[in-house]
């Protein structure tokens, strides 16, 4: 099992997505009741354990450790690192607070301190880098075997851009043959209005991805709540075209030449397809500019006439002048016919 870090093939030990990894900062207080802990990281619960699905979690980053003597929280992270989630925690928790099989958090200085030898061996490391490091520094990521690295340039540094410093360390890796995978970590600060937060996520990190430089995401923000931050993230790598988790949607703006209601023929489709991931489709209103702007698209649904849809696969159309009131089980059974089609999940 692999990932694609700079056009190499690297090892991602279980714990990331070979397609984009989201990695979720969690609090203590989230682990005191695993089962909603569990459904925050989107995984399927089987008779009350964690179950990986398409849109879970990879990763989870935690602060503190949970006291030895907690054993409901040492628990649910024993079931969490057995379904392979990797759960990261910081050099000083490790030592004092041991987790078996946990990765460790270790930053530029503990690396250059050497205090991360204090470790037992076999460690799994993820090491925090700045990106503008001395090069002095970032050579110490020469003589180490780390399962990835965090860009971790604080969001509210003035003197150096975050883009900047990220694609420094790239470089810096790209020419030092030093193949890790690397998430875009972003601390948001408190009061950040929820959309300067998508906003932001996309201009630092999504211009990265968008390039093939980076592997994953982790947003943090202590004043937003989990689903928001995990939403975002995955909306993110699907935006970047790199993990599909939800089906995804093309529609036209709508003009004077649209055949039908957009807005409500779209929640229509969206009603009856939304729990395909990995499929897109587009909804356009017109043959005129349709069919160009929907190139993308696995299959259309365009407005070919007054009352009549035109279906297609691709750039192709396959059926044309279907009734409207047919249009939608029309495209329902195209996607069936061309292998694309699963059941919707049964009500828990």
């Amino acid at each position: 099992n692999v990932i694609k870090t700079q056009g190499e093939e690297v090892d991602y030990r279980g714990v990331l997505h070979r397609d984009g990894s989201v990695l979720m900062s969690v609090s203590l207080n989230q682990l005191k009741t695993p089962e909603l802990l569990y459904k925050s990281l989107a995984a399927k619960l089987v008779v009350g354990m964690p179950f990986k699905d398409l849109a879970t979690v990879d990763s989870i980053l935690l602060r503190q450790l949970p006291p030895v003597d907690d054993n409901d929280s040492r628990l649910a992270l024993k079931r969490l690192i057995d379904v392979s989630m990797g759960v990261i925690t910081p050099l000083s928790e490790q030592l004092t607070k041991p987790l078996p099989n946990a990765m460790v958090l270790v930053n530029s200085k503990e690396l250059s301190t050497g205090a991360y030898k204090l470790l037992p061996e076999g460690t799994r490391m993820v090491v925090s880098v700045r990106g503008d490091e001395p090069y002095e520094v970032l050579d110490i990521l020469k003589g180490i075997d780390a399962t990835m690295l965090l860009h971790d340039l604080p969001f509210s540094e003035d003197k150096v851009s975050r883009v900047h410093a990220a694609r420094r360390l790239f470089e810096y890796l790209g020419d030092n043959s030093l193949n890790f995978p690397v998430i875009h970590h972003i601390q948001f600060p408190s009061g950040i209005h929820r959309d300067d937060l998508v906003i932001a996520a996309g201009t630092n990190a999504g211009a990265l991805l968008v390039d093939g430089l980076g592997d994953g995401l982790l947003l943090e923000a202590a004043d937003k709540d989990f689903d928001f931050l995990r939403n975002t993230s995955f909306n993110l790598l699907q935006g970047c075209r790199m993990r599909n988790t939800k089906t995804e949607y093309v529609s036209c703006p709508s003009c004077g030449r649209t055949l039908f209601d957009l807005q409500e023929i779209s929640a229509q489709i969206r009603e009856k397809t939304s729990h395909l991931p990995g499929v897109s489709i587009a909804i356009m209103g017109c043959i005129v500019n349709g069919p160009g702007e929907m190139a993308d698209a696995d299959f259309g649904y365009v407005g070919g006439a007054p009352g009549k849809i035109d279906l297609y696969v691709g750039k192709t159309v396959v059926k044309r002048a279907i009734e409207m009131e047919h249009a939608t089980d029309a495209l329902i059974q195209l996607i069936k016919d061309h292998g694309r089609w699963v059941d919707p999940p049964a009500e828990e």
